[in-house]
């Protein structure tokens, strides 16, 4: 019942700020994106939609770039340099990788997560975390390079 509220409130919110976003790539939107920016960013002012080849690409304004396959699914959800909401990681994250990531106390700290139909690769601060979707296993840490 509360996450359904939530979900209401943030929806609501989503409509009343429509008029601040660029309504034109805001109107392309496919419904299955347009829910899931609604969800997971309702604050973010809508920037940028585009499609090519099957490949959907929303970008927030000051803000995430969401990448998503022919069939609207996430491949991709990078905060560019801002931490990703933790009701994400929590609700589209397998239960065994948010439980790990809640273990390290870095659901925080969660950058960028990348999705293929094998692996979720998720980026921290300096490391990456791998999860494999046929075994479970996760591989953590990979220090990633440093300039």
């Amino acid at each position: 019942m509360k996450r359904n509220t939530l979900s209401s409130v943030a929806l609501a919110l989503v409509i009343l700020l429509m008029g601040a976003c660029n309504s034109d790539a805001w109107d392309e939107l496919p419904s299955a994106i347009s829910s899931f920016v609604s969800e997971y960013f309702p604050f973010g002012e809508l920037q940028s939609y585009s499609e090519n080849g099957g490949v959907e690409v929303v970008q927030i304004k000051k803000g995430a770039t969401l990448t998503f396959d022919k069939n609207y699914e996430w491949t991709d959800v990078n905060g560019n340099g801002v931490v990703l909401p933790q009701q994400f990681l929590y609700d589209k994250l397998p239960g065994k990788l948010y439980e790990y990531i809640e273990s390290l106390e870095a659901q925080n700290s969660v950058y960028r997560v990348v999705r293929t139909s094998t692996l979720i690769t998720v980026t921290l601060l300096d490391s990456q975390l791998t999860y494999n979707q046929d075994t479970g296993d996760i591989t953590y840490p990979s220090v990633t390079d440093r300039l």
